[in-house]
């Protein structure tokens, strides 16, 4: 045989022999995968569910901590404490990621009350959110609103949450105002825009000047008192009065 006859013959070899391999070694790895599919455990909808909510708590904690741009998938990764797989198993970027955030933390239209009374005690309240401590929730508000400023997917995402929020909330106070509970001094909507404003701006206001929550509370119950004017207590609010001793059983005059 010529040269160029054994050189020919042996590189149809090498091509047989990579070829042999390559497909060796996708067997091989098929199998493997087939393998770890039937030895990994599946994961129960409930243990998925406790992951996503899991990945959206430490979102929320990360934008109040670090902002809204500084925010990334490995922070949020880390401050979970989970992998990167399967931080995309759920979700396939940051932007999905904060938007499962938002709507996880947005207002439920069932927890706001239909009495003024316990409304206005929710709103002047600095408690706990969705297990959520108030300064997190404060710092992650103002950095989200701050970041929607700006013109942007971030305004656009905040925009139609906030318009609810506030659409909600004027129509419990028209409610109210209805049935002849309260008195407002300017249109309902109108007057839910300050309600929140006021709300949040003392709660800033109050926790970056170090106070007491008692006194932020204290400040915007008042605040909130100048913006809606009660006008009778409902019977449960006489029957609490009455039972904390603030409040007398009228006696009937005499005869």
């Amino acid at each position: 045989m010529s040269e160029a006859h054994i050189s020919t013959f042996a590189s149809a070899i090498r091509e047989h022999l990579f070829s042999y391999c390559r497909l060796v070694k996708i067997v091989y790895v098929t199998a493997f995968i087939l393998i770890l599919q039937r030895v990994m455990p599946k994961r129960s909808p409930e243990h998925m569910k406790a992951q996503r909510e899991r990945i959206l708590r430490a979102t929320i904690r990360c934008i109040g901590e670090l902002g809204l741009e500084k925010t990334s998938i490995a922070t949020i990764r880390s401050k979970a404490d989970l992998s990167t797989g399967a931080i995309y198993k759920h979700f396939g970027s940051k932007d999905e990621i904060v938007k499962a955030a938002l709507q996880f933390a947005a207002m439920d239209p069932s927890e706001v009350p239909h009495r003024w009374s316990p409304l206005r005690d929710d709103l002047a309240a600095l408690e706990e959110q969705h297990g959520f401590d108030v300064t997190t929730i404060a710092r992650a508000n103002l950095e989200l609103l701050a970041s929607g400023l700006r013109p942007g997917p971030m305004r656009d995402l905040l925009k139609p949450q906030m318009e609810q929020a506030l659409v909600l909330l004027a129509e419990r106070l028209s409610a109210m105002e209805e049935s002849g509970e309260i008195r407002l001094k300017m249109s309902a909507l109108r007057t839910a825009t300050c309600l929140i404003a006021l709300t949040e701006g003392q709660k800033w206001l109050g926790l970056a000047g170090e106070r007491e929550f008692k006194d932020i509370s204290a400040d915007i119950a008042a605040g909130l008192e100048c913006l809606v004017e009660p006008i009778r207590s409902t019977s449960s609010e006489i029957s609490n009065r009455l039972h904390s001793g603030e409040a007398e059983v009228p006696k009937p005059d005499p005869l």
